[in-house]
């Protein structure tokens, strides 16, 4: 197993809807990608930075901004 992780830094007050957005729209996207098994997001109530760690079979695993409905900034 490998593991993937991302870190990131929000906009002041926007975890509530990070969090939405990544079990509705990024998590049923990361499920329908060949070789993902979970995803752990850690972060701070009220804060502003995330780690998010994917966990995947192979070492090969799709860039992010690749997917669907995923921006890079």
């Amino acid at each position: 197993m490998f593991a993937r992780n991302v870190s990131m830094n929000l906009k002041p007050n926007t975890l509530e809807e990070f969090t939405k957005t990544m079990e509705r729209e990024i998590l049923p996207l990361l499920r329908k990608q060949k070789g993902f098994q979970d995803e752990i997001i850690l972060s701070v109530p009220n804060g502003r930075e995330i780690v998010a760690i994917s966990f995947w079979t192979t070492k090969r695993t799709p860039k992010l901004t690749t997917l669907p409905g995923i921006q890079k900034y």
